[in-house]
């Protein structure tokens, strides 16, 4: 989804030179959080009902206003647009469209719509914030490693425990995962069911004791859960750049279903 699809395109204007007490009237009078400060149809900043609250009410607009206004483009989706404003500790973006100004969004609205994509059950976010995350760094040229994740026979723990039972282990895994995924450069998701994505941009080191715990068996509510694992390393696979994200996650979860048959057939022949 683009920040087009979620912006508020009703553009309230200001001059510099105005009071703050007359900011705040107009904001009450066409019932908007902010307002554009231009001067001479050049764009100087906002000012918004937060910057009205701490500021005398005889003190000028220039006062009292965010200076240096942030501009996001129309095209960007939600994805870019949180990690925009909060690498840029902004409150609130300009959109453009071209040189054209559209409209405006607020870190709380990107915020609530990303909150969309968290999976209720077990807390994390779902495939599409793994997909951007993934194709941002394809984008950018950074390597990383790529993990699916697919918890064994979790079919005969629904069947052997009931379905609410099989809920209580996908949330408690999932903490589990995340206490694992805590380095800077770690992304996790629930995928699907009982699938699970990791990105990471750790060692080659570091990733190897990450599958060695994940495919242990690990005590989770009084059963022993573990999983199968697929690993694509973009540090040593000479094409990892020349591919989609589409064809590395397919690879990454081939990889884990192998896994997975291995360790059946293993168990099958003891």
């Amino acid at each position: 989804m683009n920040i087009s699809d979620i912006m508020t395109t009703k553009i309230c204007t200001i001059t510099s030179d105005k009071s703050v007490s007359y900011a705040a009237e107009r904001m009450n009078e066409s019932h908007v959080d902010s307002l554009v400060v231009m001067d001479h149809g050049e764009v100087l900043g906002m000012v918004t009902t937060r910057d009205v609250l701490s500021a005398h009410p005889n003190r000028i607009v220039a006062d009292a206003m965010s200076s240096q206004p942030f501009y996001l483009s129309a095209n960007h989706n939600v994805w870019e647009a949180y990690h925009a404003l909060h690498q840029e500790q902004n409150g609130l973006a300009l959109v453009k469209q071209e040189d054209q100004l559209i409209g405006f969004i607020t870190k709380e609205i990107v915020e609530m719509k990303i909150a969309e994509y968290r999976d209720p059950l077990s807390g994390l976010y779902r495939a599409p914030y793994i997909q951007f995350i993934g194709e941002n760094l394809l984008k950018e040229r950074k390597p990383f490693h790529l993990l699916f994740i697919d918890l064994n026979d979790f079919g005969r723990i629904n069947k052997l425990h009931g379905h609410p039972f099989g809920d209580d282990v996908i949330r408690t895994y999932s903490s589990v995962l995340s206490s694992l995924a805590e380095e800077q450069g770690d992304y996790l998701c629930r995928y699907a069911g009982d699938e699970f994505v990791l990105i990471s941009t750790i060692s080659d080191e570091q990733i190897q004791e990450y599958i060695t715990l994940i495919t242990s068996p690990t005590n989770v509510l009084d059963i022993f859960v573990s999983a199968a694992v697929g690993h694509v390393n973009g540090y040593n696979t000479p094409d990892f750049f020349a591919r989609s994200w589409r064809e590395l996650i397919a690879e990454a979860s081939l990889g884990s279903s192998a896994a997975k048959l291995s360790k059946t057939l293993s168990s099958t022949v003891g």
